[in-house]
Protein backbone atom coordinates (compact mmCIF):
# COMPACT_ATOMS: atom_id res chain seq x y z
CA UNK A 1 0.00 0.00 0.00
CA UNK A 2 1.39 3.39 -1.00
CA UNK A 3 0.38 5.93 1.62
CA UNK A 4 -0.26 9.50 0.47
CA UNK A 5 1.73 12.25 2.14
CA UNK A 6 0.69 15.87 2.03
CA UNK A 7 3.33 18.10 0.38
CA UNK A 8 5.82 15.26 -0.08
CA UNK A 9 7.67 16.99 -2.92
CA UNK A 10 8.13 20.11 -0.77
CA UNK A 11 9.57 17.93 1.99
CA UNK A 12 11.94 16.16 -0.42
CA UNK A 13 13.20 19.49 -1.73
CA UNK A 14 13.59 20.86 1.79
CA UNK A 15 15.61 17.86 2.95
CA UNK A 16 17.78 17.74 -0.16
CA UNK A 17 20.26 20.08 1.57
CA UNK A 18 21.54 20.03 5.18
CA UNK A 19 19.11 21.62 7.63
CA UNK A 20 18.81 22.33 11.34
CA UNK A 21 16.20 19.77 12.38
CA UNK A 22 14.40 19.20 15.67
CA UNK A 23 12.42 16.02 16.24
CA UNK A 24 9.69 15.99 18.90
CA UNK A 25 7.29 13.38 20.29
CA UNK A 26 4.53 13.44 22.90
CA UNK A 27 4.77 13.93 26.66
CA UNK A 28 5.27 10.80 28.78
CA UNK A 29 7.01 9.16 25.81
CA UNK A 30 6.58 5.43 25.32
CA UNK A 31 8.47 2.96 23.14
CA UNK A 32 6.82 4.18 19.96
CA UNK A 33 7.53 7.85 20.67
CA UNK A 34 11.17 7.22 21.56
CA UNK A 35 11.67 4.63 18.82
CA UNK A 36 10.20 6.79 16.06
CA UNK A 37 12.22 9.81 17.17
CA UNK A 38 15.53 7.95 17.32
CA UNK A 39 14.80 5.97 14.17
CA UNK A 40 14.32 9.20 12.22
CA UNK A 41 17.19 10.92 14.06
CA UNK A 42 19.78 8.35 12.98
CA UNK A 43 18.58 8.36 9.38
CA UNK A 44 18.56 12.16 9.01
CA UNK A 45 21.90 12.56 10.77
CA UNK A 46 23.47 10.16 8.26
CA UNK A 47 22.13 12.38 5.47
CA UNK A 48 24.20 15.29 6.80
CA UNK A 49 21.53 17.21 8.71
CA UNK A 50 22.09 18.76 12.14
CA UNK A 51 19.49 16.86 14.18
CA UNK A 52 18.29 17.19 17.77
CA UNK A 53 15.57 15.26 19.60
CA UNK A 54 13.51 17.00 22.29
CA UNK A 55 10.99 15.21 24.50
CA UNK A 56 8.55 17.34 26.52
CA UNK A 57 8.92 15.30 29.72
CA UNK A 58 11.05 12.68 31.41
CA UNK A 59 11.59 9.38 29.58
CA UNK A 60 11.43 5.80 30.92
CA UNK A 61 15.01 4.82 31.72
CA UNK A 62 14.51 1.22 30.63
CA UNK A 63 14.95 2.37 27.02
CA UNK A 64 18.39 3.85 27.79
CA UNK A 65 20.14 1.04 25.90
CA UNK A 66 18.92 2.49 22.60
CA UNK A 67 21.71 4.25 20.74
CA UNK A 68 21.16 8.01 20.95
CA UNK A 69 18.96 7.88 24.07
CA UNK A 70 21.52 9.89 26.03
CA UNK A 71 21.45 12.62 23.35
CA UNK A 72 17.74 13.39 23.80
CA UNK A 73 16.96 16.69 25.51
CA UNK A 74 14.08 16.88 27.98
CA UNK A 75 12.25 20.21 27.63
CA UNK A 76 11.02 20.18 31.23
CA UNK A 77 14.62 20.05 32.49
CA UNK A 78 16.31 22.23 29.84
CA UNK A 79 13.66 24.81 29.03
CA UNK A 80 15.88 27.72 27.92
CA UNK A 81 18.17 25.57 25.79
CA UNK A 82 15.24 23.67 24.25
CA UNK A 83 13.44 26.93 23.48
CA UNK A 84 16.50 28.13 21.59
CA UNK A 85 16.71 24.89 19.61
CA UNK A 86 13.03 25.15 18.66
CA UNK A 87 13.38 28.80 17.64
CA UNK A 88 16.45 28.09 15.49
CA UNK A 89 15.08 24.97 13.80
CA UNK A 90 14.47 25.03 10.06
CA UNK A 91 12.51 21.77 10.05
CA UNK A 92 10.50 20.42 12.97
CA UNK A 93 9.07 16.89 13.11
CA UNK A 94 5.90 16.12 15.07
CA UNK A 95 5.96 12.38 15.78
CA UNK A 96 3.32 10.17 17.41
CA UNK A 97 0.99 13.04 18.34
CA UNK A 98 -1.53 15.16 16.48
CA UNK A 99 -2.35 18.07 18.81
CA UNK A 100 0.02 20.67 20.33
CA UNK A 101 -1.50 19.94 23.74
CA UNK A 102 0.15 16.50 23.67
CA UNK A 103 3.52 18.14 24.36
CA UNK A 104 2.15 19.92 27.44
CA UNK A 105 4.31 22.92 28.50
CA UNK A 106 6.29 22.80 25.26
CA UNK A 107 3.20 23.55 23.15
CA UNK A 108 3.56 27.34 22.90
CA UNK A 109 7.21 27.16 21.84
CA UNK A 110 6.41 24.39 19.37
CA UNK A 111 3.65 26.36 17.67
CA UNK A 112 5.65 29.61 17.74
CA UNK A 113 8.62 28.04 15.96
CA UNK A 114 9.00 29.31 12.38
CA UNK A 115 10.32 25.90 11.29
CA UNK A 116 8.64 23.92 8.52
CA UNK A 117 6.62 21.42 10.56
CA UNK A 118 6.03 17.82 9.45
CA UNK A 119 3.55 15.58 11.28
CA UNK A 120 3.96 11.79 11.17
CA UNK A 121 1.24 10.19 13.26
CA UNK A 122 -1.37 7.43 13.49
CA UNK A 123 -4.00 8.94 15.80
CA UNK A 124 -7.49 10.09 14.91
CA UNK A 125 -8.47 13.70 14.18
CA UNK A 126 -5.09 15.35 13.46
CA UNK A 127 -4.88 19.11 13.91
CA UNK A 128 -3.56 20.38 10.59
CA UNK A 129 -3.45 24.04 11.62
CA UNK A 130 0.11 24.03 12.96
CA UNK A 131 1.94 21.85 10.40
CA UNK A 132 2.86 22.30 6.75
CA UNK A 133 3.15 18.62 5.77
CA UNK A 134 1.58 15.48 7.16
CA UNK A 135 1.74 11.70 6.94
CA UNK A 136 -1.30 10.52 8.89
CA UNK A 137 -2.71 6.99 8.78
CA UNK A 138 -4.89 5.62 11.58
CA UNK A 139 -4.63 2.04 10.31
CA UNK A 140 -0.86 2.05 10.89
CA UNK A 141 0.35 -0.02 13.82
CA UNK A 142 2.54 2.76 15.17
CA UNK A 143 4.34 6.00 14.46
CA UNK A 144 7.42 3.86 13.87
CA UNK A 145 5.69 2.13 10.97
CA UNK A 146 4.96 5.53 9.42
CA UNK A 147 8.52 6.77 10.01
CA UNK A 148 9.72 3.66 8.19
CA UNK A 149 7.31 4.50 5.34
CA UNK A 150 8.51 8.11 5.33
CA UNK A 151 12.14 7.05 5.03
CA UNK A 152 11.06 4.85 2.13
CA UNK A 153 9.38 7.83 0.46
CA UNK A 154 12.75 9.57 0.63
CA UNK A 155 14.36 6.53 -0.99
CA UNK A 156 16.29 5.74 2.16
CA UNK A 157 15.47 2.18 3.19
CA UNK A 158 18.80 0.83 1.99
CA UNK A 159 20.67 3.62 3.77
CA UNK A 160 19.22 2.97 7.22
CA UNK A 161 21.75 2.22 9.93
CA UNK A 162 21.29 -0.62 12.42
CA UNK A 163 20.67 1.98 15.15
CA UNK A 164 17.81 3.45 13.12
CA UNK A 165 16.30 0.04 12.41
CA UNK A 166 16.53 -1.09 16.04
CA UNK A 167 14.81 2.07 17.27
CA UNK A 168 11.96 1.61 14.80
CA UNK A 169 11.70 -2.08 15.72
CA UNK A 170 11.18 -1.09 19.38
CA UNK A 171 8.15 1.01 18.48
CA UNK A 172 6.73 -1.81 16.39
CA UNK A 173 7.14 -4.20 19.32
CA UNK A 174 5.66 -1.96 21.99
CA UNK A 175 2.69 -0.48 20.12
CA UNK A 176 1.54 -3.92 18.96
CA UNK A 177 2.10 -5.65 22.30
CA UNK A 178 4.77 -7.91 20.86
CA UNK A 179 3.20 -8.24 17.39
CA UNK A 180 -0.18 -9.30 18.83
CA UNK A 181 -2.49 -6.56 17.54
CA UNK A 182 -2.60 -3.81 14.93
CA UNK A 183 -0.52 -5.86 12.49
CA UNK A 184 -0.92 -6.53 8.77
CA UNK A 185 0.91 -8.34 5.94
CA UNK A 186 2.63 -5.02 5.18
CA UNK A 187 3.69 -4.79 8.82
CA UNK A 188 5.40 -8.18 8.75
CA UNK A 189 7.14 -7.39 5.45
CA UNK A 190 8.60 -4.35 7.22
CA UNK A 191 9.65 -6.51 10.18
CA UNK A 192 11.31 -8.94 7.76
CA UNK A 193 13.26 -6.13 6.10
CA UNK A 194 14.48 -4.84 9.45
CA UNK A 195 15.59 -8.31 10.52
CA UNK A 196 17.33 -8.82 7.18
CA UNK A 197 19.16 -5.57 7.94
CA UNK A 198 20.59 -7.00 11.15
CA UNK A 199 17.91 -6.46 13.83
CA UNK A 200 17.98 -9.28 16.39
CA UNK A 201 14.33 -9.99 17.26
CA UNK A 202 15.14 -12.17 20.28
CA UNK A 203 17.57 -9.62 21.74
CA UNK A 204 15.18 -6.68 21.37
CA UNK A 205 12.21 -8.63 22.72
CA UNK A 206 14.29 -9.49 25.78
CA UNK A 207 15.43 -5.88 26.28
CA UNK A 208 11.91 -4.48 25.85
CA UNK A 209 9.81 -7.01 27.76
CA UNK A 210 12.24 -8.60 30.24
CA UNK A 211 13.99 -5.59 31.73
CA UNK A 212 11.82 -4.72 34.75
CA UNK A 213 13.51 -3.23 37.79
CA UNK A 214 12.66 -4.80 41.14
CA UNK A 215 10.60 -1.71 42.02
CA UNK A 216 8.62 -1.86 38.78
CA UNK A 217 8.04 -5.60 39.18
CA UNK A 218 6.81 -5.12 42.75
CA UNK A 219 4.44 -2.39 41.54
CA UNK A 220 3.06 -4.74 38.88
CA UNK A 221 2.56 -7.50 41.46
CA UNK A 222 0.80 -5.09 43.82
CA UNK A 223 -1.42 -3.77 41.04
CA UNK A 224 -2.68 -7.18 39.90
CA UNK A 225 -3.15 -8.60 43.38
CA UNK A 226 -4.30 -5.72 45.60
CA UNK A 227 -5.68 -3.08 43.23
CA UNK A 228 -7.68 -5.00 40.66
CA UNK A 229 -11.45 -5.30 40.46
CA UNK A 230 -13.02 -7.81 38.10
CA UNK A 231 -16.55 -7.03 36.91
CA UNK A 232 -17.36 -10.55 35.77
CA UNK A 233 -20.88 -9.76 34.60
CA UNK A 234 -19.54 -7.35 31.97
CA UNK A 235 -16.17 -9.05 31.33
CA UNK A 236 -14.19 -6.02 32.48
CA UNK A 237 -11.17 -5.55 34.73
CA UNK A 238 -10.09 -2.32 36.41
CA UNK A 239 -6.86 -1.50 38.26
CA UNK A 240 -6.82 1.63 40.43
CA UNK A 241 -3.76 3.36 41.90
CA UNK A 242 -3.98 6.27 44.34
CA UNK A 243 -1.64 9.15 45.12
CA UNK A 244 -0.60 7.21 48.22
CA UNK A 245 0.44 4.29 46.01
CA UNK A 246 2.56 6.69 43.96
CA UNK A 247 4.37 7.79 47.11
CA UNK A 248 4.71 4.26 48.48
CA UNK A 249 6.38 2.91 45.33
CA UNK A 250 8.08 6.18 44.33
CA UNK A 251 6.47 5.83 40.91
CA UNK A 252 8.22 7.67 38.08
CA UNK A 253 7.19 8.24 34.48
CA UNK A 254 7.13 4.93 32.64
CA UNK A 255 6.89 2.70 35.72
CA UNK A 256 3.21 1.94 35.06
CA UNK A 257 3.55 1.41 31.31
CA UNK A 258 1.98 -1.86 30.18
CA UNK A 259 0.14 -2.70 33.42
CA UNK A 260 -3.24 -2.20 31.73
CA UNK A 261 -2.38 -4.94 29.23
CA UNK A 262 -2.00 -7.63 31.89
CA UNK A 263 -5.73 -7.59 32.65
CA UNK A 264 -6.45 -8.76 29.11
CA UNK A 265 -4.54 -11.96 29.79
CA UNK A 266 -7.66 -13.19 31.60
CA UNK A 267 -9.55 -15.22 29.00
CA UNK A 268 -13.04 -13.76 29.34
CA UNK A 269 -12.00 -10.16 29.86
CA UNK A 270 -12.95 -7.93 26.91
CA UNK A 271 -12.07 -4.52 28.39
CA UNK A 272 -9.35 -3.42 30.79
CA UNK A 273 -8.96 -0.05 32.48
CA UNK A 274 -6.04 1.35 34.43
CA UNK A 275 -6.94 4.44 36.44
CA UNK A 276 -4.28 6.34 38.38
CA UNK A 277 -4.51 9.39 40.63
CA UNK A 278 -1.70 11.89 40.25
CA UNK A 279 -1.15 15.25 41.89
CA UNK A 280 -3.57 17.26 39.76
CA UNK A 281 -5.02 14.79 37.26
CA UNK A 282 -6.60 11.36 37.00
CA UNK A 283 -5.20 9.31 34.11
CA UNK A 284 -7.39 6.73 32.41
CA UNK A 285 -5.88 4.07 30.14
CA UNK A 286 -8.11 1.52 28.42
CA UNK A 287 -7.52 -1.56 26.27
CA UNK A 288 -9.92 -3.98 24.59
CA UNK A 289 -10.12 -7.15 22.56
CA UNK A 290 -11.83 -7.60 19.21
CA UNK A 291 -14.35 -5.09 17.94
CA UNK A 292 -15.04 -3.28 21.21
CA UNK A 293 -13.96 0.38 20.90
CA UNK A 294 -12.43 1.93 24.00
CA UNK A 295 -11.55 4.90 21.80
CA UNK A 296 -15.25 5.75 21.67
CA UNK A 297 -15.50 5.75 25.46
CA UNK A 298 -12.36 7.82 26.04
CA UNK A 299 -13.32 10.38 23.42
CA UNK A 300 -17.05 10.66 24.09
CA UNK A 301 -17.03 10.66 27.88
CA UNK A 302 -13.56 11.74 29.02
CA UNK A 303 -12.28 14.06 26.29
CA UNK A 304 -9.42 11.74 25.40
CA UNK A 305 -8.74 9.55 22.40
CA UNK A 306 -6.37 7.10 20.80
CA UNK A 307 -7.10 3.91 18.92
CA UNK A 308 -9.99 1.47 18.77
CA UNK A 309 -8.33 -1.04 21.12
CA UNK A 310 -6.00 1.27 23.01
CA UNK A 311 -7.00 4.71 24.25
CA UNK A 312 -6.68 7.05 27.19
CA UNK A 313 -7.66 10.34 28.75
CA UNK A 314 -6.65 12.89 31.36
CA UNK A 315 -9.44 13.87 33.76
CA UNK A 316 -9.08 17.11 35.70
CA UNK A 317 -12.63 17.97 36.75
CA UNK A 318 -13.44 14.76 38.63
CA UNK A 319 -11.44 13.00 41.32
CA UNK A 320 -10.39 9.36 41.42
CA UNK A 321 -13.58 7.95 42.98
CA UNK A 322 -15.81 10.01 40.72
CA UNK A 323 -13.90 8.88 37.62
CA UNK A 324 -14.10 5.20 38.57
CA UNK A 325 -17.82 5.47 39.33
CA UNK A 326 -18.43 7.32 36.07
CA UNK A 327 -16.64 4.67 34.02
CA UNK A 328 -18.55 1.82 35.65
CA UNK A 329 -21.87 3.58 35.07
CA UNK A 330 -21.00 4.13 31.42
CA UNK A 331 -20.07 0.48 30.92
CA UNK A 332 -23.19 -0.84 32.64
CA UNK A 333 -25.59 1.68 31.10
CA UNK A 334 -24.37 1.97 27.51
CA UNK A 335 -22.26 -1.11 26.81
CA UNK A 336 -23.54 -3.94 28.99
CA UNK A 337 -25.14 -5.97 26.21
CA UNK A 338 -22.10 -5.57 23.97
CA UNK A 339 -19.74 -6.66 26.74
CA UNK A 340 -21.86 -9.65 27.70
CA UNK A 341 -22.21 -10.91 24.12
Amino acid sequence: MNLPMQNLEQVKTLLSKPKKIVITAHANPDGDAIGSALGLYHYLAKQGHSVTVIMPTEMPRYYNWLEGFDRIWVYYDTRSFSQRLLSEAEVLFVLDYNQPSRVEEMADDLVASSAYKIMIDHHLYPDTSFVQAMLSETSASSACELVYDFIGMLGGHEEMTLASMEAIFVGLLTDTGGFRYGTSPKFFRMVAHLMEGGVDNNRLNDLVFNSYSIKRFNLLAYSITDCIEILEDINTGIIILTKEDYKRFNIKRGDTEGIVNFILKIRKIKVSAFIVERKDVVKVSMRSKGDFSVQEICTKYFGGGGHKNASGASVRKEGLKETVTKLKNILYTDYKEQLQA
